[in-house]
């Protein structure tokens, strides 16, 4: 695996697939990133975040059995913590209020989001330095 300057990062999860966000986990941790979640819902990731959870970027699966993940973006985006979206779907599926969002097409591969995930921590804190 290529190294990134993720480690000691906390990236939120959010994944409803327990084997895709199993797999997630294992490679954040050994990238020494802490994984905050994953979480199956919006509901639970939610709860967290109002018990004081913190994530310097976050991870979305975009359907969630179901349920849009979107409610949870726009907590996020509020916050200014960068998000990259993942999906089975193509762009059409995407609202345009999160068109302008990262978005890794599923199955995501692990260089692709460490690349992605780097790439936006970089530019979260290029903007903040200014």
């Amino acid at each position: 695996m290529a190294s990134y300057q993720l480690s000691g990062k906390r990236v939120l999860m959010v994944e409803d697939e327990y084997l895709i966000a199993d797999a997630l986990c294992s490679a954040f941790e050994m990238e020494d990133v802490r994984v905050v979640g994953p979480f199956p819902n919006v509901a639970s990731a939610m709860q967290a975040l109002d018990a004081g959870a913190k994530a310097d970027v976050a991870v979305l699966d975009v359907n969630l059995n179901g349920e849009r993940v979107f409610p949870l973006a726009d907590r996020l985006m509020a916050d200014n913590v960068p998000i990259v979206l993942t999906t089975g779907y193509d762009g059409d599926a995407i609202p345009r209020d999160y068109a302008h969002l990262e978005r890794l097409q599923k199955p995501v591969h692990l260089n692709e989001l460490f690349g992605c995930l780097n790439g936006l921590l970089a530019r979260s804190t290029s903007l903040s330095s200014h």
